[in-house]
């Protein structure tokens, strides 16, 4: 079963795509969807949404995960990232792919076991569970990517 996880955001999305196999998951491909920063907002929501629908017609996954949006001190931060996370979604639906959302608690409860854990512990587990080096990991934004597909393995 194929499945890919993306952790929105309008300057970096994280993407991965994560295969389960005879009880072993292997990652296949992950990476970063970067729109320019000197686009409107309207033009990175739509490169988001076209480079998000290219990922997942080119691997045909089972499932779509996408991080739910933290709610911090910044509300237009917070609207954003629905945005962007928005754009991840209706590519999901276009192509008629279940799609779900896991809050950052859970994914972290999911590959560190401790719901509080930072984005180092996060990326620190996904080098050790997936044997990956610095080059691959250059953005925490892969590497929560890679953390919300191996949720939505887990929960499935």
């Amino acid at each position: 079963m194929i499945v890919i996880g993306f952790d929105p955001g309008l300057t970096n999305t994280g993407f991965s795509v994560l295969e389960s196999k005879n009880q072993r998951v292997t990652l296949i491909e992950c990476g970063l969807i970067r729109p320019k920063k000197d686009k409107k907002l309207s033009q990175r929501l739509h490169t988001i949404f076209n480079e998000s629908s290219s990922i997942i017609s080119k691997f045909n996954p089972k499932f779509v995960y996408v991080e739910n949006v933290f709610y911090g001190k910044n509300i237009q931060s917070a609207i954003k990232l629905g945005q962007a996370k928005s754009s991840v979604m209706l590519a999901a639906e276009e192509h008629k792919i279940n799609c779900e959302e896991f809050s950052p608690r859970e994914i972290k409860q999911s590959i560190v076991g401790n719901g509080s854990a930072s984005k180092e512990q996060v990326a620190f587990m996904v080098k050790k569970i997936f044997k990956l080096d610095d080059k691959v990991l250059k953005k925490n934004d892969i590497s929560d990517a890679i953390a919300v597909a191996w949720c939505g393995l887990n929960r499935s």
